[in-house]
């Protein structure tokens, strides 16, 4: 039996093939994706046991990330399930869940793995998850990502290749994703060739990324950003709101200058009273002019 032979081959009483995977000794992958796609039994499937729960209900079932481990062929693979991005949780309710799920994942993981079902209609929540992704993870993340299409059972006759070339929005997406995509079907648990064969596209994509894993640097980073861009439009909001009510030529109080000049808009300004007011040789309406130019510029 050749070496891909032995890589495919269907064994569901033990992980031995693994020990032909040897550049890290653990595997860390954490599942996301739209609710109701299938992340929780996707763990169950990788791990080969029911660890997660994942019930058919009309309600998000994972509503905290959650960690489980299983020993497969000497070798530790780690599966983080994370809450939907798009089921009942608003944005302020996700950020404490996500920083939850990169702590479960320290030192960072190895594989994002987005979750995708196939029986349900393809929408615009998916087409905005790859955008989710870099918006809570940064742009590092998508190196780190393989799109899992769940119901693999749905394809037929049909190959998967052919099921992402029909869509031209899957296609954008796994192509966003270096194209990199797998299926499984979580009703056949005991077909270990699948995940196998999803190991094995992990393990390439951890040599292409020089045999290292996201960061928590890179996490870190991307939350400066988020807070950033934050501060941009609370900045803009008071700057609009400031311009608009006072007009050009007059003062500008200290925290609106403070927050306009952290967005690298020269203003000539002297400060006055330790910063508690700033008068500029041009007025606040020229200010937020010049503001407006130079973010369309940066866009």
């Amino acid at each position: 039996m050749g070496d891909r032979e032995a890589l495919l081959s269907n064994d569901s009483s033990s992980m031995s093939h693994y020990s032909n995977f040897t550049i890290t000794s653990e595997v860390r992958i954490i599942l996301m994706g739209k609710t109701g796609t299938g992340k929780s039994a996707t763990g169950n499937t990788i791990l080969g046991r029911e660890v997660f729960r994942a019930d058919v209900s009309p309600e998000q079932v994972t509503s905290e990330s959650s960690k489980q481990s299983a020993n497969q062929g000497g070798r530790m693979i780690s599966v983080i399930d994370m809450p939907g991005f798009c089921g009942s949780f608003t944005k302020e309710d996700m950020k404490p869940k996500i920083t939850d799920c990169v702590d479960l994942s320290v030192p960072g993981p190895h594989a994002f793995l987005l979750v995708i079902n196939l029986g349900a209609r393809y929408t615009a929540e998916e087409v905005n998850t790859v955008k989710l992704i870099q918006e809570n993870f940064g742009d590092a993340a998508i190196r780190y990502t393989i799109v899992l299409f769940t119901r693999a059972d749905q394809l037929g006759r049909k190959t998967l290749q052919q099921y992402v070339r029909e869509s031209q929005h899957l296609w954008k997406l796994t192509n966003s994703c270096g194209g990199r995509y797998h299926a499984f079907n979580n009703e056949d648990m005991t077909n270990r060739t699948q995940v196998t064969e999803l190991m094995k596209k992990i393990e390439d994509m951890i040599r292409k990324n020089g045999g290292g894993h996201y960061t928590n640097e890179m996490y870190k980073e991307a939350q400066k950003k988020i807070t950033m861009k934050e501060r941009k439009k609370k900045a803009v909001k008071v700057a609009l709101g400031v311009g608009s009510a006072v007009g050009t030529g007059t003062a500008v109080a200290g925290g609106v200058l403070l927050a306009v000049t952290e967005l690298a808009v020269a203003l000539p300004v002297v400060l006055v009273a330790g910063g508690a007011a700033a008068a500029a040789g041009m007025g606040v309406k020229y200010a937020v002019d010049k503001f407006k130019q130079n973010r369309e510029q940066q866009n």
